[in-house]
């Protein structure tokens, strides 16, 4: 596609309302892609970032329907309104819902399809409006994109899109830059919400059976668990007992310096579309344990150790075996590390640049 009349170059407009709202894992791939881009940017296409209508303050059912409803008039009618205001060539939505009308053609980044998977983790409402939506914009959508491989096998099972119409762009994390690096401590680090599918409570419970049963030396890992928010964090919080800190929000200076200390991070989740804190605990050198299902181990690659068997009872087996001896994790740091270094916000700048261009008919 050329460029609109007026314009040198064709112009993509991004949606960036998302990274306003939510410290949350779309607010990061949001920041990490559009920063690398800045720094190095496209040169046979311009790019602006829109953000729309800020969202309301995330505290009750009431807060979320509002944010559904201006969503909803964003995509609907400001988004397209926006784009073919400016001229735009192409509209680019990083979180599974783009605009259902309009004339300029959409391509959709699909952050994961868990309402999908795990529809028993989500309200009734959510599940019927994200479906409804998500279906539409994947049949309209010119090209969609997936961060994982995993992720695309779930677009092409649940919604029933050729493989052909599908991009995997990787997600990325910044590198560690601290020269000198503090000692790794006795501690076990988990990042996210507490949302059932997190599988939190159940972290929490077979930590506690390894805790209770750990010998004196090497010393026991507790564990500390980094995020806020959820339906499950009550009932987290009442659960913490011995051996467990929950340190609800953490600046980033603070979550880079947890990664930076923990013996070893944990995802027991039953499903993730990427999994941006495995990434970035790797990073910053730090062993990763993954449940072995979904996108985590493709993501986590040789750099991970996996648990398959995610029951309390399985994790505290699991971390008795790997806390044995932390010279042995040591390697699996510096793998992580490796791995991490694989995986970078320009790569993912980079990549999504070229489906944008194959969008446009561009050559890459």
């Amino acid at each position: 596609m050329s460029a609109t009349p007026g314009r040198t170059r064709p112009l993509v407009i991004v949606d960036q309302r998302l990274a306003h709202r939510r410290r949350t894992g779309i607010a990061r791939v949001i920041t990490g892609t559009r920063e690398a881009m800045r720094a190095d940017p496209p040169a046979d296409m311009d790019v602006q970032w829109v953000s729309g209508p800020r969202g309301l303050p995330r505290r009750n059912t009431i807060t979320g329907l509002g944010n559904l409803i201006l969503d909803m008039l964003w995509l609907g009618i400001l988004l397209p309104r926006t784009a073919r205001k400016r001229g735009a060539s192409l509209i680019h939505v990083p979180m599974n819902w783009g605009p259902l009308r309009g004339r300029t053609p959409t391509t959709v980044m699909i952050q994961d399809l868990a309402f999908e998977r795990m529809p028993e983790a989500y309200p009734r409402g959510f599940r019927t409006w994200a479906s409804a939506v998500g279906r539409r914009t994947a049949r309209r959508a010119r090209l969609l994109v997936a961060t994982t491989e995993a992720g695309t096998h779930d677009i092409e099972e649940i919604y029933g899109v050729p493989r052909r119409r599908i991009r995997v762009v990787h997600l990325g994390a910044a590198p560690d830059e601290q020269a000198v690096r503090p000692a790794r401590e006795p501690f076990i680090l988990a990042v996210g919400e507490f949302e059932p599918r997190k599988r939190v409570l159940d972290l929490m419970a077979g930590h506690a059976r390894y805790f209770t049963a750990a010998p004196s030396s090497p010393p026991a890992c507790r564990l500390v668990i980094a995020g806020a928010g959820g339906s499950d964090e009550a009932r987290a919080r009442a659960r913490c007992g011995p051996g467990c800190d929950l340190l609800g929000f953490v600046s980033d200076e603070d979550l880079h310096d947890l990664y930076r200390r923990a013996t070893l991070f944990v995802s027991l989740s039953a499903y993730e579309g990427f999994g941006l804190p495995i990434v970035e605990a790797m990073a910053h050198g730090c062993p990763v344990l993954v449940a072995d299902n979904s996108s985590q181990a493709e993501v986590a690659g040789s750099g991970a150790f996996l648990i398959e068997d995610a029951s309390p009872e399985g994790l505290a087996a699991r971390l008795t075996e790997l806390l044995a001896d932390r010279g042995e994790l040591v390697g699996g740091g510096e793998a992580a590390r490796v791995r991490a270094a694989e995986l970078t916000w320009a790569r993912t700048a980079h990549a999504t640049a070229d489906v944008w261009r194959e969008a446009l008919g561009l050559p890459r």
